[in-house]
Order: structure tokens, then C-alpha cells, then sequence
């Protein structure tokens, strides 16, 4: 089975190809351009880099959020757009899920991705398990929230990880089996433009 992998919830997007379980390409881009404009190219490394075709996919996997708002948009609807025209499965992963594949999948990893002034996007996994769900939350009320033993995976309290689309296959590989026909994505909270217009929305 082979799977295309995209990750465009960070600032760097980037795409993978696995094959029965191994990943066998991986590219990514950190030239600071705008998704739309090297998504496409960073795909096409992927597969050229795999020796595959988009012909050859049996699925597209996706990571459909939390983070940013336009790169989660332009991931997603490449994913279906391939999706339709290829007449594949599409299969969604949260970004949080696979940040927390930094980590053996027994540990009790804590997903923290930031929005600014101490706020974050959280999630605790163990066990291949949602322990604590995806939500919107304050870093330092989220972080007593964990067990003693919880590990750290993400862009807060000092750590620098990002999802990448090597960790969204890792987490797909599981779901392979059962793809969607469309991902749709992940948003824990409103956009800036609709917090502008509601300055009094919480957080």
C-alpha cells in the first residue's frame, strides 16, 4: 500500500511517501514562501524522490489541524482535490496526534502547539489513546493537568517540534485500513479576522 503524506499545519510544509509501513521519501520546505505556492512542488519531490507516480497511491493522508488557519486549509483541499481525481481515500490526522508520534506510542505524550500569549492548542495521548482531547487551552493550566510522567511534544515550554508529514503517516498507518472520502478541518477556535470582528470572544 503506498500513502502519500502532506503536513501543512506549520510553517513548513511538507510531504512523504510510505510503503507498506516504511517511509521511503520525505521533503520539506523552509524557504519561508507561502503554502500554495510550494505545496505542489514539495508532493511532486516526494513521489519523484519515491520513484512513484500520483497514479500509484492507494490513499492521501492529512494532518487537518490544530494550527495555522490558511496552511490547514490549503492542505486539506489538496488532499480531497487529489483525493476525488484519483479516486483514493483520504485520511485525516490531527496535528496534535502527530506530534505525538515523537514519542513510543506507550508514553503519556502531551501535544502543545502555540498561539501566543501563554495560549495553546493541547492534547494528551497513551496508548495510541485520547487521554485528554484536542482543545483550546492556557499552557500553564494544561500543564497541571498532566500525570508526573508525561512527556512534552510541540512548539511550547521551551521545545521547538513541528508537525511534519513522516509524523502524520506514522499516526495514518494505523487508520489505513478505513480511509474517509474527505477530510475536513480541525478548528479549535475562531480565526483572527472573526476574533477581530468579536473582540470580546474568549479565547
Amino acid at each position: 500500500m503506498l500513502i502519500l503524506g502532506i503536513s501543512t499545519s506549520s510553517k513548513y510544509p511538507s510531504a512523504a511517501v510510505m510503503r507498506y509501513g516504511e517511509i521511503i521519501s520525505f521533503c520539506i520546505d523552509k524557504s519561508g514562501k507561502s503554502h500554495s505556492a510550494t505545496l505542489m512542488e514539495v508532493i511532486d519531490s516526494a513521489l519523484s524522490e519515491a520513484g512513484a507516480e500520483k497514479t500509484d497511491l492507494d490513499a492521501v493522508a492529512v494532518d487537518v489541524g490544530p494550527g495555522s488557519f490558511t496552511g490547514v486549509r490549503i492542505g486539506v483541499s489538496c488532499a480531497n482535490a487529489m483525493a476525488y481525481a484519483l479516486g483514493i481515500g483520504v485520511i485525516p490526522v490531527s496535528s496534535l496526534k502527530a506530534l505525538s508520534a515523537l514519542y513510543p506510542e506507550e508514553a503519556a505524550a502531551a501535544s502543545l502547539i502555540d498561539c501566543r500569549n501563554g495560549n495553546c492548542y493541547a492534547a494528551l495521548y497513551e496508548n495510541g489513546e485520547e487521554k485528554i482531547a484536542p482543545c483550546p487551552a492556557v499552557i500553564s493550566e494544561f500543564t497541571e493537568k498532566l500525570p508526573e510522567n508525561a512527556v512534552i511534544a510541540g512548539d511550547c515550554l521551551g521545545r521547538d517540534d513541528h508537525p511534519d508529514a513522516g509524523l502524520v503517516l506514522k499516526c495514518a498507518s494505523r487508520d489505513a485500513a478505513s480511509p474517509l472520502s474527505e477530510a475536513s478541518p480541525m478548528y479549535l477556535r475562531p480565526s483572527q479576522a472573526e476574533r477581530m470582528r468579536k473582540p470580546d470572544h474568549a479565547f
